[in-house]
């Protein structure tokens, strides 16, 4: 297992979960997190222990989306390793298009850890580095 492919493995999973979350599907989007999952910005961290904890979070999200009108969500893997043979890391960009034609705030970075379980690679942490006025930050804000 090389850098290419954690690369290729982080870039699938980010395009995926990130479609699962613009759709609004909350049960689709629950399914790419791991439990426990962590969630941080320079500001704020929260660790969802249950699924109930991280459903809240999930739709806290989703709306944050939904309120500043999201239509994509575009994310590019920077740079990815695996971390043993079932974790890997991934640093990435996220861009978004609101209405289907405008780009709002500049890119955020961040960091995620991937962990392979039964049912394919899951959310197990995040790192975000996010303007205050974006949806993930609203919603670490919101959630704390």
């Amino acid at each position: 297992m090389n850098s290419d492919e954690a690369r290729m493995i982080a870039q699938d999973f980010l395009d995926r979960q990130g479609d699962a979350t613009l759709s609004g599907d909350l049960d689709a989007t629950l399914a790419w997190c791991d439990i426990p999952c962590t969630l941080e910005t320079m500001e704020h961290r929260i660790v969802a222990h249950n699924l109930e904890e991280m459903r809240a979070i999930c739709a806290s999200f989703i709306q944050q989306m939904k309120v500043r009108e999201h239509t994509h969500m575009v994310r590019r893997c920077l740079e990815a390793s695996f971390d043993g043979h079932d974790s890997l890391k991934a640093a990435y960009e996220t861009r978004y298009v609101s209405k289907g034609a405008r780009l709002e705030e500049g890119p955020y970075f961040g960091l995620v850890t991937l962990r392979r379980r039964a049912t394919g690679w899951k959310i197990s942490a995040m790192q975000f580095a996010a303007t205050e006025e974006s949806a993930v930050t609203a919603t670490m804000r919101e959630r704390r």
